[in-house]
């Protein structure tokens, strides 16, 4: 039977970057592991294993699923911190305040879609020119379209 420093010696390592490929954030990564040997310690199960290796990633894996499941703790700020909120009833946008949110939006459409969208939107070619150039179909670049207009 091993001591829980040589479990943790020769486990704490490998975990973490076990746990790294699933929440991909190096603090978090460190605060489950060390809270899976916490919570092993205290009960005294870890040293009473004769193989503990499996028993631990399945612990950390469960951790790391229960990290990432978690609601976002909503953090509380002042009003006094917060800019006035003025709401325009008619708001005009030129068009290098639209480009951003174009492309951060069409950034989350599959890439198919997006470059149909972009030469559509950004490009200004018509649905015609966008099959040819893609050498897909007009109705294809319709459906894509349509498809992204909607997300």
């Amino acid at each position: 039977m091993n001591t829980v420093k040589e479990i943790i010696d020769q486990n704490y390592t490998a975990l973490c970057n076990y746990s790294q490929v699933i929440v991909k954030d190096h603090h978090a990564t460190e605060d489950i592991v060390q809270t899976v040997f916490i919570q092993l310690w205290e009960d005294q199960k870890i040293t009473h294993l004769e193989d503990p290796e499996p028993y631990l990633i399945r612990c950390v894996k469960y951790k790391c699923l229960d990290y990432l499941n978690r609601p976002i703790r909503k953090r509380e700020i002042s009003s006094d911190t917060l800019p006035e909120l003025i709401i325009e009833e008619n708001p005009t946008f030129s068009e290098k305040d639209i480009l951003p949110m174009l492309l951060f939006f069409a950034d989350k459409l599959p890439p198919k879609m997006r470059q149909v969208f972009l030469l559509s939107r950004q490009g200004g070619k018509s649905y015609k020119e966008i099959a040819n150039e893609l050498n897909i179909s007009v109705k294809t670049v319709e459906n894509q379209m349509g498809s992204a207009l909607k997300k």
